[in-house]
C-alpha cells in the first residue's frame, strides 16, 4: 500500500486551511493510501472531527515525523524519513523544507511576499518538489513570484456544499471567522461598525459572530466592549453542526478580512481565498464583504457585493432588505457559484494533481 504524510504545523488552530489539509488526506485515503499525520497529539484530531464533521479514523498519528518536521532535525534523519512515504503534503509556513519522496508537495495557504531561508538552498530544495499547491489563483500569483509557473497548481478549497441546507430564514446576519487568527486579522471591529449604522433603520436585525478562540482572548473581549448593548451575539468554538445551522437560518453574511490593507504590499493579512463564503452562499446566504484577494474570485456578476469599508457593508445590505426582488435576484445568483468548490471538485482537482 501506498503511504502518505501530511504536515501541517497549524493543525491545533483548526482553521479553514486545517480543513483543507485533512480534506486532502481523506482524499488520499479513498485512492488507497496509508495516511499518517504528523502530530504530536491525538486530541487535536478529535477537535477537528467536532470542528469540521470529518470521519477521521483512517489517519493515523506518527509523532516521530512530528518532532523531525517542526525541529531542527538534520538533513539524514529528514531523508530517511522521506523516503519511507511515496508522497508528502507539507503546509508552509514561509519557508520550504528538504523533501525525499516519490511525490512532494508544498501547499501554501498564505500568500508570503517572502520565502524564508538562504535564496541559493531555496533553489535546491525547490528540484525536489514536484508541485506548489495553492488555495487561490490569488495565492499563486503572489508566490509565482517565488517559484516556476510550472510547478504551480491551484486546488481550491473543499466544501462540503451538500451539508449546507438553507431553511427559514430569520432576521440574522452571520459572520463565521476566527476571533484569533494567526496569519491575518478577520475584522470583526469593521462588521460591528457596520451593524451599528444599519441599526438605525433596521434594528429588527441581530448580528451573529461565530469562531474560534483559545482561551482567554483579549481580541473577544475587546470586541464585545465594542458591540456594547447592541443586537450582536458572540458563538466562540461552534462544532460543525451548531455552524450549519446558523448558516441554513441566516439571511446574510459578513466577512471583514483585508480592510484598509494593499493587497499588492501585504497580500497575507487579506483573505487568502474564503471558504466560509463559500459554505454561506451554499446555504442561501448573500455574501457582503471586503473586496479583497480571494473573495474576488468566489463573488462576481453579482452574486453577492464586494464593499470597501464598513458603510459600504451596510448600504448593500440595507438595499437587499429593502428591495425583494434584488435580493431574490442576488439569491439565484448566489446558488449557481458554490459547485466550483465542492467535494466533488476537490477531490476530482486532487486526483488531477497527483
Amino acid at each position: 500500500m501506498k503511504k502518505a504524510l501530511i504536515f501541517d504545523p497549524y493543525l491545533d488552530t483548526l482553521g479553514g486551511g486545517e480543513r483543507y489539509s485533512l480534506t486532502f488526506a481523506l482524499g488520499l485515503v479513498s485512492l488507497g493510501y496509508s495516511v499518517e499525520i504528523a502530530w504530536n497529539t491525538r486530541e487535536t484530531l478529535k477537535a477537528a472531527e467536532l470542528r469540521f464533521g470529518l470521519d477521521l479514523s483512517q489517519i493515523k498519528l506518527n509523532k516521530k515525523a512530528f518532532t523531525l518536521c517542526r525541529g531542527r532535525s538534520s538533513l539524514i534523519n529528514r531523508f530517511f524519513l522521506s523516503r519511507r512515504f511515496n508522497l508528502i503534503f507539507w503546509v508552509s509556513d514561509g519557508s520550504l523544507p528538504f523533501m525525499f519522496s516519490k511525490n512532494n508537495l508544498v501547499h501554501f495557504q498564505v500568500p508570503f511576499m517572502a520565502i524564508g531561508g538562504n535564496k541559493l538552498v531555496n533553489k535546491v530544495k525547490t528540484l525536489f518538489i514536484r508541485k506548489f499547491v495553492y488555495n487561490s489563483q490569488f495565492t499563486a500569483s503572489v508566490h509565482e513570484n517565488h517559484f516556476p509557473k510550472n510547478k504551480s497548481f491551484v486546488l481550491y478549497p473543499p466544501i462540503d456544499i451538500d451539508n449546507f441546507k438553507e431553511k427559514t430564514k430569520e432576521n440574522l446576519i452571520l459572520s463565521v471567522a476566527r476571533f484569533d487568527s494567526p496569519s491575518h486579522s478577520k475584522r470583526q471591529d469593521v462588521l460591528i461598525d457596520a451593524f451599528k449604522e444599519l441599526h438605525k433603520s433596521h434594528p429588527e436585525y441581530q448580528l451573529l459572530l461565530a469562531g474560534g478562540s483559545h482561551g482567554t482572548s483579549a481580541t473577544l473581549e475587546i470586541l464585545k466592549e465594542k458591540a456594547g448593548s447592541l443586537p450582536i451575539k458572540f458563538i466562540v468554538n461552534p462544532d460543525f453542526t451548531k455552524l450549519k445551522r446558523l448558516y441554513a437560518k441566516s439571511k446574510f453574511f459578513w466577512h471583514a478580512a483585508g480592510y484598509e490593507v494593499d493587497e499588492i504590499a501585504n497580500p497575507e493579512k487579506v483573505e487568502h481565498f474564503g471558504m466560509t463564503t463559500v459554505e454561506a452562499m451554499s446555504a442561501g446566504c448573500i455574501p457582503i464583504v471586503i473586496g479583497k484577494g480571494g473573495q474576488k474570485e468566489i463573488i462576481s456578476g453579482g452574486a453577492g457585493f464586494l464593499c470597501e469599508n464598513a458603510k459600504e457593508i451596510a448600504l448593500n445590505t440595507k438595499l437587499l432588505i429593502e428591495d425583494d426582488k434584488l435580493y431574490q435576484t442576488s439569491l439565484d445568483l448566489v446558488s449557481r457559484i458554490p459547485s466550483k468548490y465542492s467535494l466533488k471538485s476537490f477531490f476530482s482537482n486532487q486526483k488531477k494533481l497527483l
